[in-house]
């Protein structure tokens, strides 16, 4: 079985039309795209090629629109697309009736199956066209849509952001911040790793010093399960008189949520805690110190609108050893898509130790438990 577009004609072969060039296209193609996606016959399917008449892919929605472009991936109901007129647009998975795709991505499906190749999707099918053959899946058993699956670096993508606060006058005060995120996703892992950092002076005199680092790895059980093998978080401080905090963990969590624009993650386990100080003079625990704690963390993300994300982060260690060493950090990202490329972002920090070291200087104010951060930023996108 042959599927073709319909320049190339419609004959007594049973044919499938991937993309049109006019909107008299339009109709022809839709139905032939149901006629495959509704054939019965497993083996005609499998035997069937797919022949794509352009290059772009192609997205119905249901208001009966066709749009051209560029298919970035889909997760967790939320498929991105690109195209000349509209930019990168988030369009929720529920409201797309078909997509005709010449690309190759990778379909990754329920009990851990996938298929790579290039595809169609109708109302209730899946349609992949792969080396080993066509293979038809339900469409209620697709988890996500990946880009590549040919090349590594398809899998990644990066973010790079600047900050900086000047003033000048009765308090001359400069403090700049740097963050750096590397996300990697494939068809049942993702990798995630994200590095901050402060610094500040005040009338010459430097008073924010600030490294924070965190990573988080998962594999994907199911649509709600997952296990991260392996998580953590790095702290350096000079302000709080913490010459490098590791706190490496292991464990598993669920979607709690998993809804188009809502996502809802909740993860806990268990870890090792390893803490040393720049100055341990009036440090009577010790130093270093080394610490079991138990992770609680939970993650939301909104999608406000194609253009605006609102995310949210809880982390507290509860250090079980040692009970004052039990810290927090929560975070508050409000991001807006100025291009394809540029974000403004808006971050919120709150970092917590419960018994925070003593400070070097016995006669020094003592040092805070709580420390607060808000940025705002540029940050540039890639991938």
């Amino acid at each position: 079985m042959v599927a073709r577009t319909p320049d190339k004609g419609w004959g007594a072969t049973r044919t499938l039309a991937i993309t049109m060039s006019a909107v008299a296209l339009l109709s022809p193609l839709h139905a032939a795209a149901q006629e495959v996606g509704a054939d019965d016959d497993e083996s005609a399917v499998e035997t069937a090629t797919i022949e794509f008449g352009d290059t772009f892919d192609w997205v119905l929605v249901v208001s009966g629109e066709w749009l051209k472009g560029e298919l970035k991936g889909m997760r967790e109901d939320k498929l991105v697309f690109e195209s000349d007129k509209f930019d990168a647009q988030d369009i929720d998975f529920t409201d797309v009736t078909e997509i005709h795709s010449p690309h190759v991505y990778t379909y990754v499906f329920e009990d851990q199956a996938s298929a790579l190749g290039r595809g169609v999707i109708t109302a209730d099918k899946v349609i992949v066209e792969t080396d080993e053959g066509t293979k038809t899946f339900d469409r209620s058993e697709l988890q996500a849509i990946v880009p590549g699956g040919e090349r590594e670096k398809e899998w990644w993508s990066m973010k790079l952001g600047f900050g900086l606060t000047f003033n000048r006058g009765n308090n001359d005060q400069l403090t700049y911040n740097l963050t750096f995120n590397v996300h990697r996703e494939d068809r049942f892992t993702l990798l995630n790793l994200n590095y901050g950092s402060s610094f500040g002076r005040t009338s010459g005199v430097q008073n924010v010093n600030r490294h924070i680092g965190e990573a988080l790895f998962q594999v994907f059980l199911s649509k709600r399960w997952f296990v991260a093998p392996a998580f953590g978080q790095l702290l350096n401080d000079r302000f709080q008189n913490i010459k490098f905090r590791a706190a490496p963990g292991t464990g598993a969590g669920v979607h709690i949520i998993d809804v188009p624009n809502v996502k809802w993650d909740f993860l806990t386990g268990i870890g090792y805690q390893y803490l040393n100080y720049f100055d341990a003079t009036q440090v009577t625990e010790g130093n270093p110190q080394n610490d079991a704690f138990i992770p609680f963390y939970t993650y939301a993300d909104f999608n406000i609108t194609g253009d605006i994300e609102f995310t949210a982060s809880w982390l507290t260690n509860l250090v079980v050893t040692t009970i004052g060493n039990t810290n927090h950090t929560g975070k508050a990202d409000l991001s807006i898509e100025l291009t394809f490329v540029l974000d403004l972002d808006i971050s919120f920090l709150y970092l917590r130790t419960e018994q925070p070291a003593p400070s070097p200087d016995p006669t020094a104010p003592p040092i805070q438990k709580n420390d607060y951060q808000l940025v705002v930023s540029i940050s540039l996108e890639l991938g």
